[in-house]
């Protein structure tokens, strides 16, 4: 049957998944930061010997960290999936589409976040300046933490194109803005207050990463006329 999109249902399908696959998710997101803080050790020990070789460094991290985040999304699409089918490594492994679809996105929505900022501290100093300033970045920070990650749902889920996962998470998100932008204000305070200590953001980026994918499935759901999986199943 049919189910409208609810912030409450979305939070206990979200702390279920976490709480029945803990150990899972627990050794990924281990390995996950080790990889990542040793990639850092890499890069600082070459950034002052060669500014080429640091560069080709930086980038391979950024590759290397997007792969390592895609893997969990994928991760957690399997642990949703699950009562359906067994899911093996190969399937939590990200194709190659979506690593360049995801890594296009950010570069370009980061450079035009960067060629606006620019753009507007070239203006005369003033209070158009300043007004414009603040404008450009709330934009983008919203575009960010509000849209990117629906779009990164797309990109994994769809194998969506930079563009298309743009429209459609637009499309997605639109009729039920007010409950999704509810969402996000849970989410911005979880990991405003998850923030305080080291414990509470490795526990609280895992489960706000879960909670945004569930909502991208149950979003999916409340625009289609068709039984809502996850509720019928977690």
């Amino acid at each position: 049957m049919f189910h409208p999109f609810s912030v409450t249902e979305t939070l206990n399908i979200a702390w279920l998944i976490l709480r029945k696959n803990i150990a899972t998710i627990a050794v990924y997101a281990l390995l996950a930061v080790i990889l990542i803080i040793g990639s850092f050790f890499i890069i600082d020990i070459f950034i002052d010997y060669n500014i080429i070789i640091a560069t080709i460094c930086g980038f391979a991290l950024l590759i290397g960290v997007s792969f390592i985040f895609l893997g969990f999304i994928k991760l957690v699409f399997q642990l949703i999936d699950k009562e359906y089918y067994d899911f093996e490594f190969k399937d939590i492994v990200p194709k190659l589409r979506m690593l360049l679809s995801y890594i296009i996105l950010l570069v370009i929505v980061s450079t035009l976040a960067v060629l606006m900022e620019n753009a507007v501290k070239k203006l005369e100093e003033g209070f158009l300046q300043n007004i414009l300033g603040i404008l450009v970045g709330i934009f983008f920070e919203f575009f960010f933490l509000f849209y990117f990650p629906i779009c990164t749902c797309f990109v994994v889920d769809d194998e969506c194109g930079p563009y298309e996962s743009v429209v459609q998470s637009y499309r997605l998100i639109k009729g039920n803005f007010f409950k999704y932008f509810l969402l996000f204000i849970i989410i911005e305070a979880m990991v405003f207050i998850g923030s305080i200590t080291v414990i509470g953001i490795v526990f609280v980026v895992p489960f706000v990463n879960i909670l945004l994918v569930v909502a991208y499935r149950k979003l999916v759901y409340s625009h289609l006329d068709v039984d809502d999986d996850i509720t019928e199943t977690v």
